[in-house]
């Protein structure tokens, strides 16, 4: 290990110490092109030089034997390419360069004096004639001028073929944009601001959102994107911040929502039939300028989130927790979930020279809210506090070594601390139709990470090939937090308070009845999980200009992760004792990997050499990192306490600790709480262990595509793409340790009980087995502002298969805690079917336009198919003891009856013969999702160089109730196959009904 690490700081080293160090190579652009002269041959030894207007930073290079010149690592923006030789006239070009874009610029001289002008004016570029990646452009004027329900930018990644919102997957993710990319949950898209890591390495994903106000742009890339981006097996997502330029502009904005301007939503309606209380402003600024004229240039932003909402509590929930307010229940008719917010951004750019430049960059973010962890069944003493904390930083060094030498080196800085807690520490009480009270079951829980990145990009262009190589080295000194489930006492009632109350001949001391608490368990141990992490990315690239027409993309990756999977904990899990004592051939250590070499081939042809018909494909591996949540449990089981159910019982011949009372006759609110045993430094007898498998290692995607792209008109393109995703060594959470139903007993059982060690129960080994697969077959049409309207349209048919998981929520993905129904089969065939994501339809149109009177209309419409949803039991229906409720069984002779055996177990016999059997996985489809929001806006100009923008915003303006594939699943349910809330349902950047938004915006 000590070998590595030295290698890595050598690497870092030697790679800061070589750079006389121009922005990141995935947060920046390239202008290529040929020089010719009318007749078309060639021009060589023309100058050519690239001036970006906001700075006046000029980059000057001479044409080679081939009339060619490029200019690579360009900061994006607008920019005038001009070209001269003496006996010709002078060219000058006008465009706008985006992030990850390669834009051709040809230029044509004319004979003449050096003092003719020719200007020619091209605008953003819609065919990029040697992108071989399947990625999409969200512009400035999508990101101001397009409606966003939350100032989320990554909203607008909706609006690419491919991607559609998903729920959110971890209590930290609730307000942000959670991207479905090909058919996953979002965990394995990698964010980057100014080419720096905004990952969630605990559980994936983004962790910070930036100010809209300080966001130039975005690129996405959905597949196939190149070497220079790593970490990531869906898809990549290069933000890039605003920076100063040499005159001064800035912004005022406000925008205001109130109960007022909201429909009721259905599950509101049908409970107390009134709108919950919601209010929220949302405003800031920003300003920007020279600080030395085309020296010193700074930018700052800074937006405040104030908000004032509410959950409406279930009816029948409410009901019967006022029924219980002597025994300490809060109930309340809406939970009030207040939310507040700071988020800003700060920027110093400094020109040393046209060959040399630097910036620095800082973003915080920083909330506080309440009870955003309660749901509709609980009550106020349920409720929590959330802090959250999160801060990027990064400087980047960059310069011009020669006309055909460029390099940048950049140091990055990421910070985040989010703290979810209770103020109140008091049993958890739950009753028979899911009502409770107390102690929130999720608290207390805290994800930390402390990241530094060190990154270099060199570009060197050699005739026909541009090479490109890099360094990116990441060490996170600390990552992980605590997670305590279950943290309070938990008493579990057998009947719901208004079945008590309303019979006293079954109850006769009310809720102190003995008998009436059907169980009780209290958890406690050390709950930490921290673990100390680098990451090492070396890549190497080519870009080779074969012909004119024709452009291959030729690069290598490799990652290397140490300690991701938890190595230096796994030696004193207790889990790994155990098995050791007993000799199983599972008790092997795994390693990280050292061979994740990624190669990545692309192609693109200019079918015409006009730059109008264009066809691209190729083929790529991508790895992904392991999240900390998968050896989360086990690296506990290493702490010197564990955490763990300290007792849980449910028998009514059962002891309640410390009372000397069997829990059969057991008096709520008349005998004593049990006490709590202290925490165990052993794992207790029936513990779940946990597991790494020796072999895990990181999972990653074989990628391809291939496409063809059509200029339509000089401000339209049409593109159709095939995509094709195989995932490959995804997460499954085996039981290695199941009942056999014939005995009852476990096969490991006998041998931990001679060993005398802890008998443990079932034994979740994360192995790192699993698959996935996607196929879609997009088809894009994009035309640019013209004739005052711009349209971005979209369709996708796709597929997305993978292998079932166990809880049956939408929000799971394929590839991430899989557990098979039957550990003794893990490939079952019957758990394989469409991942929770699957859409085999999904359209998504927006558009600009600009109507008299300075009047702009701006809708989104997003429509999908159906997604699928499984079917389930509610209990241990194969009688395994792997507290699964997979599968659903069903009679063979009545297969419509859905619900037969969702209190009786088949036999065996019943499922070997064939009478009944088990309905195959997310065989079920929901309901189709709509949603259409519109923007109306007028602008007033105030001079020439000021404007006020009047804004109204309308997000689901059909008032649609999107239930998606959020239906009760459980045969056991009493609300069986009926809609269980709304689709995405822990998001709220899904509006439930329709909501509305004034605004105004000033910009000078």
């Amino acid at each position: 290990m000590k070998k590595w690490h030295l290698i890595a700081f050598l690497i870092v080293v030697t790679a800061v110490w070589s750079s006389n160090l121009f922005g990141q190579a995935t947060a920046s652009g390239t202008i290529q092109g040929t020089v010719t002269d009318n007749s078309g041959a060639v021009v060589v030894g023309a100058e050519v030089t690239a001036v970006h207007k906001a700075t006046g930073t000029a980059r000057t290079t001479l044409t080679g034997g081939t009339g060619a010149f490029r200019f690579d690592l360009l900061p994006v923006g607008n920019y005038n390419i001009t070209a001269t030789k003496s006996g010709f006239s002078k060219s000058i070009t006008g465009m706008e360069l985006m992030v990850g874009q390669t834009a051709t610029i040809n230029a044509q001289l004319k004979p003449g004096g050096s003092n003719e002008v020719v200007e020619v004016t091209a605008e953003s570029l819609l065919v990029d004639q040697t992108k071989t990646s399947v990625s999409q452009n969200v512009t400035p004027s999508e990101v101001q001028e397009l409606p966003l329900i939350g100032r989320d930018v990554a909203n607008l990644a909706y609006l690419v073929p491919g991607v559609k919102a998903a729920d959110s997957y971890d209590p930290t993710k609730s307000r942000y944009a959670i991207l479905s990319v090909n058919g996953q949950d979002g965990r394995n898209v990698n964010v980057t601001v100014n080419g720096i890591d905004n990952k969630d390495s605990t559980v994936g994903g983004p962790v910070m959102q930036l100010p809209l106000e300080a966001v130039q742009e975005f690129a996405i890339s959905t597949q196939r994107f190149s070497a220079a981006n790593g970490r990531s097996e869906g898809a990549a997502v290069n933000m890039i911040t605003k920076s100063g330029t040499n005159s001064y502009h800035g912004s005022l904005f406000g925008f205001f929502r109130d109960q007022a301007l909201n429909a009721i939503d259905t599950i509101s309606a049908e409970g107390s039939g009134q709108k919950p209380p919601y209010s929220r402003q949302f405003f800031g600024g920003s300003v920007g300028g020279p600080i030395v004229k085309d020296k010193l240039f700074a930018f700052f932003a800074y937006e405040r989130q104030r908000e004032h909402t509410s959950i409406p509590e279930r009816g029948s929930a409410f009901s019967e927790l006022q029924l219980v307010t002597s025994l300490g229940a809060q109930p309340a008719a809406v939970i009030p979930t207040p939310f507040f917010e700071n988020r800003y951004n700060g920027r110093l750019d400094y020109k040393f020279s046209d060959r040399e430049t630097a910036y620095i960059s800082y973003s915080s973010q920083a909330n506080n809210s309440l009870n955003d962890r309660s749901d509709q069944q609980g009550d106020l003493t349920g409720g929590n506090f959330t802090k959250n904390h999160l801060q990027v930083a990064n400087f980047t060094l960059n310069s011009v070594l020669s006309n055909t030498l460029v390099n940048s080196f950049t140091f990055g800085y990421q910070y985040w601390n989010n703290l979810i807690d209770s103020q109140l520490k008091v049993p958890y009480v739950t009753f028979a139709g899911g009502e409770w009270f107390g102690t929130n079951v999720n608290v207390p829980q805290q994800s930390y990470q402390r990241k530094f990145q060190f990154r270099d990009d060199i570009t060197k262009t050699l005739g026909k090939h541009t090479l490109k190589g890099g360094v990116d080295y990441i060490w996170t000194p600390r990552v992980g937090g605590f997670f305590e489930s279950n943290s309070t006492l938990e008493v579990d009632f057998n009947a719901d308070p208004s079945a008590i109350l309303a019979d006293p001949a079954t109850y006769p001391q009310g809720f102190s009845t003995p008998g009436l608490i059907g169980s009780m368990s209290a958890s406690g141990g050390d709950p930490k999980f921290l673990l100390s992490v680098k990451q090492l990315g070396l890549y190497f690239q080519d870009d080779w200009k074969v012909t004119n027409r024709l452009s291959l993309n030729l690069g290598l990756r490799w990652d290397k992760d140490f300690n991701l999977i938890g190595a230096t904990a796994i030696q004193n899990s207790r889990t790994f004792q155990e098995l050791q004592a007993i000799g199983s051939p599972y008790a092997k250590l795994p390693h990280d990997d050292n061979k994740d070499f990624s190669p990545r081939v692309g192609f693109a042809y200019d079918v015409t050499g006009a730059g109008k018909h264009v066809v691209r494909g190729g083929f790529g591996l991508y790895y992904d990192n392991v999240f900390q949540n998968i050896p989360l449990f086990m690296i506990q089981q290493a702490n010197p306490t564990i955490y763990q159910g300290i007792f849980s019982i449910s028998n009514a011949t059962e002891i309640v600790p410390g009372t000397g009372i069997p829990l059969g006759s057991w008096r709520y609110g008349v005998d004593p709480f049990p006490v709590i045993p202290p925490p165990s430094s052993q794992l207790n007898d029936g513990a779940t262990g946990r597991l790494m498998e020796s072999h895990y290692r990181n999972p990653f995607t074989e990628e391809f595509n291939f496409g063809y792209q059509w200029a339509m008109t000089p401000n339209s393109v049409l593109e159709v793409e095939y995509v094709h995703t195989l995932g490959l060594h995804e997460n499954k959470t085996v039981n290695l340790n199941p009942v056999d139903p014939a005995t009852g007993a476990r096969p490991l059982s006998a041998a931990f009980a001679a060993a005398g060690v802890p008998v443990l129960g079932r034994i979740s080994s994360e192995q790192s087995v699993n698959r996935s697969r996607y196929d879609g077959l997009n088809f894009s049409y994009r035309k640019r502002m013209s004739r005052r309207f711009s349209v971005n349209a979209n369709y996708t048919l796709s597929r997305a298969m993978g292998w079932a998981i166990q809880s049956g929520y939408p929000e799971v993905g394929s590839g991430f805690r899989n557990y098979p129904h039957d550990p003794r089969n893990i490939w079952d065939p019957r758990d394989f079917g469409p991942t929770p994501n699957d859409e085999r339809h999904h359209i998504t149109i927006s558009g600009i336009g600009q109507l008299p009177w300075g009047f702009e209309l701006s809708p989104i419409l997003q429509w999908g198919t159906a997604r699928p949803y499984d079917l389930n039991e509610g209990y241990d229906v194969l009688q395994i003891g792997s507290g699964y409720s997979r599968p659903l069984i069903i009679d063979s002779s009545d297969p419509t009856n859905l619900t037969k055996f969702a209190n009786t177990p088949p036999s065996a016999a019943c499922l070997a013969s064939g009478q009944c059997h088990q309905i195959g996985y997310d065989t079920m489809r929901g309901f189709p999702f709509f949603q259409l929001d519109m923007r109306v806006a007028k602008n007033i100009k105030l001079g020439e160089s000021r404007n006020l923008q009047l804004t109204f915003q309308a997000f689901n303006l059909t008032n649609k109730t999107n239930y998606g594939n959020n239906i009760s699943n459980q045969a056991t349910a009493s609300d069986f196959l009926k809609p269980a809330g709304y689709i995405n349902p822990t998001s709220s950047t899904t509006p439930r009904a329709f909501v509305g938004e004034f605004g105004v915006r000033f910009t000078f």
